[in-house]
């Protein structure tokens, strides 16, 4: 009988740190049936390995997310950050297959093959779970990854993020303001950052709309109203629109428009446009850059009309 009791809390414990990343807490083994004893008769033997202040690995599970899995485990109130939450949270051109997490400055653990990194103002509202893993938010990660990068990388990260209605300007002020502080890396970058894209009357607007929006006045054509709901569909809207004209604009990120489903999803919005009696025109980073006299002129003629 005590040797299936003992099965049975090997069986709890090895399930336990399958879902951890192949690692276990002293505490978590005690709590499920383990003596002191048992413990250090599994360290000896070499079935429990050591990886920091009382955690063992079991078996090993070393690809990247389960690096991050047993770290979140292993260490005190360790939250997934950095480049590996802006895995998780899909914010494009950020460094792939890395295991990082974020732990409060008073701790001095180390962990194998894991990043830490150390603070002592990571806000509960700067947290959201993911695939039940504590992971900054993405306006925090976005404050903790200016740190890393240079200010044009760091630029074309936040446009992306606005132009897919991830994240505004106003959701990342909010966890700057709170964050950062003179002398920290990367902060005179993102409020610089923050600064050039809050001018625009939409907060929210990538570095594309605002640039539409210059040439439109340029031109001497009338500010169209942004982000207009779309008479039919009230929870979509417009880039930009003159709805007394029924013209409507929107504003190409090639990215984000190169994608299959995007781009079928764009041209029903087109066919639904026509058939409201509105026209719906299109016009890319280029055609803004390289032709700005023929949007302005194509814009131009849709108003007349």
């Amino acid at each position: 009988m005590p040797h299936d009791r003992g099965m049975q809390t090997d069986k709890l414990i090895l399930d336990l740190a399958a879902g951890q990343g192949g690692v276990i807490r002293k505490d978590q083994a005690l709590a499920r049936g383990m003596s002191e004893g048992m413990i250090i008769k599994r360290i000896r033997s070499g079935q429990w390995r050591p990886l920091a202040r009382s955690v063992y690995r079991i078996f090993d599970m070393l690809d990247p997310a389960n690096r991050i899995r047993a770290a979140v485990a292993g260490l005190p109130d360790a939250v997934v950050s950095h480049e590996s939450a802006a895995e998780m949270l899909s914010i494009p051109r950020v460094w792939r297959g890395l295991a990082v997490v974020t732990v409060h400055s008073r701790t001095t653990h180390s962990f194998p093959d894991v990043t830490i990194h150390r603070c002592h103002d990571l806000d509960e509202s700067h947290i959201a779970t993911i695939d039940g893993l504590p992971v900054t938010t993405m306006a925090r990660t976005i404050v903790d990854l200016a740190a890393l990068l240079r200010p044009r990388h760091l630029s074309a990260i936040v446009d992306d993020l606005l132009a897919a209605k991830k994240v505004t300007v106003s959701d990342v002020q909010d966890v700057a303001s709170t964050v950062l502080r003179r002398g920290k890396p990367g902060s005179t970058s993102l409020r610089t950052v923050l600064a050039e894209r809050a001018e625009s009357p939409n907060k929210n607007a990538s570095r594309l709309e605002l640039l539409g929006l210059d040439v439109l006045r340029s031109f001497q054509l009338p500010d169209p109203l942004l982000e207009y709901p779309i008479p039919w569909d009230e929870n979509r809207r417009f880039d930009a629109a003159y709805p007394d004209e029924k013209v409507a604009i929107e504003w190409d990120s090639r990215r984000w428009h190169t994608q299959v489903e995007a781009f079928e999803r764009d041209r029903r919005r087109d066919r639904l446009a026509t058939l409201h009696d509105w026209r719906l025109v299109r016009f890319t980073w280029d055609d803004l850059t390289t032709r700005p006299g023929d949007v302005a002129e194509t814009v131009r003629s849709l108003l007349a009309k």
